[in-house]
């Protein structure tokens, strides 16, 4: 196994890496987010306030417009202001929309790293975010206000190690697939965190609503939450299990978390044969996306 040459140099603290990921480009999503889950959960919010907050960036208000006036929605008139998109295709809509679009803005670099690449990270996210948005709304009969952005965040703690501790990253990825150990097990071994603390520790800096920290954080123990937190918690474990054993990930699987997923579907008294209509139903929205030109921002 390989041994970790010039470790100070390759490795930040915890406290160091989230310091400086709140310095970058990343800080901006905390704070796009934050300003999203406010319209969200205050019932006096209005579209004029989420027009506001995508027209104050012309390129992703471009991005908007051009998806809304797809052949996906079907409109029957093309449409040129935020303000009518939202009217015609729907509030929920245009801010999954605005959460996809900007966060995955983060994900455009090419390069890769092994099993890894922002691309694949991106769609590994961008899968999970919509089957567990599904799991909510077929399952569960509710709309889940924080479950497509927390399951869109859920990993960035991996883009963060990635960014910031590029030569670190690298070394990671290589002893995972030599030592054939999952990468989760692999981070805590040489680093002493994971990409779970690092995802906890910037989602409270952003002040993110704590529901979403805690799924953040325990999404790879999801059975060791808050009983609290533990549906949208189990929620999106489920929907990354089921996206990684189906290739859409690059983490791997093992038996505690294939055990980990049939507890949380018991937990929730979900059917394993309804997620995996879900997941099918996924990989259909993905292949249009991606037939489109959708897939990445």
């Amino acid at each position: 196994m390989r041994a970790i040459k010039n470790e100070k140099k390759k490795l930040l603290s915890l406290e160091n890496l989230v310091r400086k990921a709140g310095q970058s480009e990343l800080a901006s999503i905390g704070s796009v987010v934050n300003r999203i889950m406010q319209l969200i959960r205050n019932p006096n919010s209005s579209a004029l306030e989420l027009k506001a907050l995508i027209e104050i960036d012309p390129p992703l208000c471009a991005k908007i417009l051009r998806r809304a006036n797809s052949a996906y929605y079907g409109l029957k008139r093309r449409v040129s202001a935020i303000q009518e998109a939202i009217v015609m295709i729907g509030f929920n809509n245009i801010r999954e929309m605005t959460l996809s679009l900007k966060v995955g803005k983060l994900f455009e670099d090419e390069k890769e790293i092994g099993s890894y690449s922002r691309k694949k990270l991106w769609k590994h996210s961008l899968a999970v975010a919509l089957c567990g948005k599904n799991i909510y709304r077929k399952e569960f009969r509710e709309h889940g206000d924080d479950i497509y952005s927390a399951a869109l965040l859920h990993d960035i703690g991996i883009m963060a190690e990635e960014q910031f501790m590029p030569e670190f990253f690298q070394e990671l990825m290589l002893e995972t697939a030599e030592s054939k150990s999952l990468f989760i097990e692999r981070e805590k071994a040489l680093a002493g965190y994971d990409h779970t603390d690092v995802g906890r520790d910037l989602t409270l800096s952003w002040k993110l609503p704590e529901e979403m920290t805690k799924a953040i954080a325990f999404h790879h123990r999801p059975l060791g939450v808050n009983p609290d937190f533990a549906k949208l918690t189990m929620t999106i474990s489920i929907a990354e299990h089921i996206c990684n054993i189906n290739g859409l990930g690059f983490e791997g699987s093992s038996e505690t978390q294939s055990e980990n997923y049939l507890s949380c579907l018991s937990n929730l008294k979900l059917e394993r044969d309804n997620v995996e209509i879900i997941f099918e139903d996924v990989q259909t929205e993905l292949e249009r996306m991606e037939n489109a030109g959708e897939l990445y921002p």
